[in-house]
């Protein structure tokens, strides 16, 4: 049996994917201190102790487990931050899973951050986080890998970090890029309320066209997002996030039936029907939808809106770690 532990734990994102990899498992533990993070998770979870604050958790009294699990804040490498990198003290943090890990010694780690992370300007910090996992006595090996090529209509990048103990002799091993199969139209809701959809007056598309490609559609609704270009440009502009213009700078998603990246402002990614009337934000089941719950295996009661976009735009794509779980896990030796 796995037994796993959960540091930045969010909703839970590991747990449901072993879930939906059939893996056997136990859930030792969890670290989180965002709230709403915390509601979700007990919601889902609710026999699961949350160990608090990862800066302030002892080691010697954690329960023994083989799987550690981090998504680690990516604020300091994102395109979304200021790209300070080890410069932030937030990038510190990685520090306390080395620690942890260090004195629990479990057969795995598996670690998730934005594939900034792998930029030019961040390799000193990435060359740190590879010489620390190496020093406490592990194999690592990391790949950006996109949620479109394990099943799940989004453009979603993230760098994943796999590692085992040295004395574990088996290979490493990525799952497989796949076709996908499942698009935006197979995920979008019926009925969606007046409240998700844009007024027209102040949006403008930076092309006049939208993409050739035969568009299928289902109750009006296509396989085509769009997104709002402004958040970098403000933030280039040195400009406060959320300080948005009320203008919408919209662009095509090129590859059709895909989603943009999931993110915690709703406004950032949005779908249309044929014609660009019914131009409208995903909802939130819709967004959690694209983060692997197809069939809505996730209990939000309790939850607001707002925080559930922002646990989602913040989350593991479930459906894509069930099969990094799957390949990681139980490759042959």
């Amino acid at each position: 049996m796995i037994k796993v532990f959960e540091m930045f734990s969010g909703y839970g994102g590991a747990s449901f994917a072993l879930r939906k990899a059939n893996i056997d498992f136990q859930t030792i533990g969890f670290s989180e201190i965002d709230s709403v993070a915390i509601k979700c998770y007990q919601n889902n979870f609710p026999h699961v102790t949350n160990y608090g604050d990862c800066k302030k958790i002892n080691p010697q009294k954690l329960p023994d487990f083989n799987l550690l699990t981090a998504g680690f804040p990516c604020q300091p490498f994102s395109g979304a931050g200021k790209h300070q990198g080890a410069i932030d003290t937030r990038g510190t943090l990685f520090y306390d899973i080395i620690r942890i890990a260090e004195f629990k010694q479990p057969e795995y780690i598996v670690l998730e951050n934005v594939k900034g992370l792998t930029f030019k300007n961040h390799n000193h910090t990435l060359q740190i986080i590879l010489k620390e996992i190496i020093r406490i006595g592990y194999r690592v090996n990391y790949k950006i890998l996109n949620s479109k090529d394990f099943g799940t209509p989004q453009n979603r990048e993230r760098v994943i970090f796999l590692c085992q103990k040295n004395e574990i002799k088996k290979k490493i091993l990525f799952p497989k890029k796949e076709i996908l199969t499942i698009f935006l139209k197979d995920l979008v809701l019926n009925n969606v309320p007046n409240k998700f959809y844009l007024s027209r007056k102040k949006i403008f598309f930076e092309t006049d066209k939208y993409p050739e490609q035969d568009l299928t559609t289902t109750n009006n609704i296509v396989s085509v997002a769009i997104r709002n270009k402004n958040r970098s440009k403000h933030q280039h502009q040195g400009l406060k996030y959320g300080a948005y213009p009320i203008e919408l700078h919209l662009r095509f998603n090129k590859d059709i039936g895909v989603s943009y990246a999931v993110k915690s402002a709703s406004h950032e990614y949005m779908i249309s029907d044929l014609n660009l009337v019914n131009i409208r934000k995903l909802t939130p089941q819709e967004s959690f939808r694209l983060m692997g719950f197809f069939n809505d295996e996730i209990n939000l009661s309790g939850i607001s809106q707002t925080g559930q976009y922002r646990l989602a735009g913040n989350g593991w794509d479930i459906n894509m770690f069930s099969k990094i779980f799957k390949s990681f896990l139980n490759s042959e030796q």
